[in-house]
């Protein structure tokens, strides 16, 4: 079948889980600059947790970003060189946003709730990743950010990847976690809506989020802002490595789960696996063959 469009999960799926803190672009030049030459044929798509701060500067081959687990998606103005925002690395974080508006990077976004709804729950995010960093040390707190409209935080990754036994602290602290979570959410307004939390089976990490999203609910915003939907059928391969992706899976036409560390075993709704080495030679081949998929090429 001839592929329309590619949308992948970013963190654990491009590039190992366990590099994402410790470089500065963990994707291989290999795998980048085969979406590149992709891109320039159908539409790339970044579907992450991460923010657009984080994927911007890592994913600027994608025609379309969703960001924080779909509730904000950018359409973006394709960078016409690689090396485009090479000096954005000299740049501070607000400057650098404000840079890519100035060049208009970003043509359309979306928000899954306005600005005032995900503001809402904004002030309980920040609430609970004060009380992780107090009463959980090994954790690193990552918060994420809209672009569009004020800047709001709309999610947090509570992250102990760097923690040198992963199964011990899932096992042992992160029961804990979840507790003070929802002990901290049930002593608020009963009327307040709640926050959304993302749980995995063996990841470790956890995810909150103001407000109810998942990556079908991306999937399905990223298509309706595409032409590609004016075709009768839309063909598309997503990529991914954790269960945050399933609602993608689901949807997509092929769905393919990646993997790249013996102590995670999601639990992944998709039809091929693939380890992240082999990634770059099935885009080669995808590319070599048109983009037309066949199984053959993820097993060549």
């Amino acid at each position: 079948m001839e592929i329309d469009a590619i949308l992948s999960d970013y963190d654990g799926t491009l590039c190992p889980t366990t590099s994402i803190n410790n470089e500065d672009n963990a994707v291989t030049k290999e795998i980048e600059n085969i979406l590149w030459h992709i891109s320039e044929m159908i539409p790339v798509c970044i579907v992450s947790s991460k923010d657009f701060e984080f994927l911007h500067r890592r994913t600027r081959y994608a025609n379309v970003t969703s960001c924080i687990m779909g509730i904000e998606t950018l359409v973006l103005q394709r960078h016409k060189v690689m090396a485009d925002l090479s000096t954005y690395s000299e740049i501070g974080k607000a400057e650098r946003l404000l840079e890519c508006r100035n060049l208009g990077c970003i043509k359309e976004s979306f928000l899954r709730n306005q600005d005032e709804v995900l503001q809402y729950n904004s002030h309980l995010l920040y609430q609970l990743a004060e009380l992780a960093r107090i009463n959980f040390d090994e954790i690193r707190i990552e918060e994420k950010f809209t672009v569009t409209g004020k800047k709001v935080l709309a999610g947090i990754t509570l992250d102990w990847r760097n923690v040198k036994d992963w199964k011990l602290f899932k096992t042992h602290s992160e029961p804990q976690l979840k507790k003070m979570i929802i002990q901290k959410q049930n002593g608020l307004d009963s009327k307040r809506p709640n926050i959304y939390i993302q749980n995995y089976s063996t990841h470790p990490f956890l995810d909150l989020y103001s407000t109810i999203c998942d990556k079908g609910m991306a999937y399905d915003q990223i298509i309706s802002m595409m032409p590609i939907v004016e075709k009768r059928q839309c063909n598309v391969i997503y990529l991914g490595d954790s269960e945050n992706d399933n609602p993608g899976f689901r949807k997509a036409t092929v769905s393919i789960g990646i993997y790249s560390d013996t102590r995670l075993k999601p639990r992944l709704d998709c039809s091929y696996y693939l380890h992240i080495s082999k990634l770059s030679i099935f885009l080669k081949n995808l590319l070599a063959n048109n983009l037309q998929f066949s199984p053959s090429l993820i097993t060549r």
